[in-house]
């Protein structure tokens, strides 16, 4: 399997047929306003991909990352969890405690039994906790884990979900972020915004597109952002040929229903300042950026070399972090007809396909930045890891660890302030 990038006939192909509720046509360019921040926290510093932890009022609440699904509790100043069931005489090991979101892998859709939780995603936001059901349903949580209530109906599950929900006054935006990747029939990716009293919906931005997707929603005060993506599968001698696209980064204003593209690049992530009034991007085989909203002036911070052709970001308010996990994923693949282990070819200037003996060790890491691009810690992540990046005081990662005789997967991690150690510690 080779990946490449080609960024001329289907990045036009794919970005043909972009609308918004208004039909006005996103791939407009757009000039934001002064960014307007409305007080409240939209936790925006957490990765999209996965978002299985959320900040709380005054802690963090998780779902456990191995079936059965518990929901926790962390507290920040105990550093202890606990499972989010105040109930008297559970043994919290159960379906009648109120912290078990069950397991998927034995769920009966044909029995009478509460809905369980469809994947790790975690929101928290006015209050409540939020996540997605196995029956389709957005699914509320009170803080104390005692109540819960259904919504609406947001999506269809099918035994997986690449749904993803974002915030603002009182409704809850959804996407999938897979989108229709890799399909020969045109969709029609959507952003639909629902309103918490479950009473309305309407679709907010739609795409026309064949293979392409929606991703990376935030939002930033009255603005929120996202990008899009294209992937086309080529068969060939070799196998298969992946080819990404990407096509640049979007914002829908909240208040006048509008949408346009912001900054024209092969953006693979991204974070606002909304303070400086800034936006942080990373750039496909190239490097860190930034755009400047008042000026619409760009410079580049950071050469990521081949470390980190694909980057995901975040920024917290005082640090970026950049990790490349997904890089290091689509960087070995295993030769057809071969067990050694070979580098594929993800831009030109790799060594071809296949044909090279050279192994270049590329390992997952996370890259902490000044916001002027120098680069202050790199922190290590195991094979199997996945960086979840947090708020101001803590960053959090899944990762492998030892439990007792066997290995499991476990959220991990590190206070800001001990960077320089580099010590992940398992939440627990």
């Amino acid at each position: 399997m080779r990946y490449s990038i080609d960024r001329t006939k289907n990045q036009q192909n794919a970005t043909a047929n972009i609308t918004t509720v208004g039909n006005t046509a996103l791939e407009q360019p757009m000039r934001l306003e002064a960014l307007k921040d409305d007080g409240t926290d939209y936790q925006a510093y957490w990765g999209t991909k996965i978002q299985c932890i959320t900040r709380g009022e005054h802690g963090y609440y998780y779902l456990t990352p191995e079936e059965p699904l518990y929901l926790m509790y962390w507290d920040d100043d105990t550093q202890e969890s606990i499972k989010l069931c105040a109930k008297a005489d559970c043994n919290h090991d159960n379906a009648a405690c109120n912290a078990y979101f069950g397991d998927v892998r034995y769920y009966d859709r044909t029995a009478q039994a509460a809905e369980y939780a469809s994947g790790f995603q975690i929101y928290y936001y006015n209050g409540f906790l939020y996540l997605l059901g196995t029956e389709g349903n957005l699914i509320q949580v009170s803080p104390d884990g005692s109540e819960r209530k259904k919504i609406t109906k947001v999506y269809d599950y099918d035994g997986t979900s690449n749904t993803k929900l974002v915030f603002y006054e009182n409704a809850v935006y959804v996407y999938n972020s897979a989108g229709n990747q890799g399909s020969s029939e045109e969709h029609t990716e959507t952003i639909t915004r629902y309103t918490l009293d479950g009473k309305s919906q309407e679709r907010v931005v739609e795409w026309n597109t064949v293979s392409g997707a929606i991703h990376s929603v935030k939002n930033y005060g009255n603005t929120m952002f996202f990008l899009l993506s294209g992937l086309t599968i080529n068969k060939n001698e070799s196998g298969q040929e992946w080819t990404y696209t990407y096509q640049g980064l979007y914002a829908y204003n909240h208040q006048t229903g509008q949408s346009g593209k912001i900054i024209d690049a092969e953006i693979t992530s991204y974070a606002v300042d909304e303070e400086q009034e800034q936006i942080y991007y990373f750039a496909y085989a190239d490097g860190l950026y930034v755009y400047d909203i008042k000026t619409e002036q760009t410079r580049k911070l950071y050469d990521a070399g081949k470390e980190m052709g694909i980057a995901e970001m975040s920024y917290d308010g005082k640090y970026l972090y950049l990790y490349n996990g997904e890089w290091v994923s689509y960087a070995y693949r295993r030769c057809k007809g071969c067990n050694r282990r070979v580098q594929s070819r993800i831009y030109s200037e790799w060594v071809s396909y296949a044909k090279s003996n050279e192994k270049t060790e590329l390992t997952r890491k996370c890259a902490v930045l000044a916001t002027d691009g120098t680069v202050l810690y790199e922190l290590p992540i195991n094979k199997a890891g996945y960086m979840l990046f947090g708020n101001q005081d803590y960053i959090f990662a899944e990762q492998i660890v030892a439990d007792g005789q066997k290995q499991a997967m476990k959220l991990t991690y590190m206070k800001k302030t001990e960077f320089a150690q580099g010590q992940w510690q398992v939440l627990e």
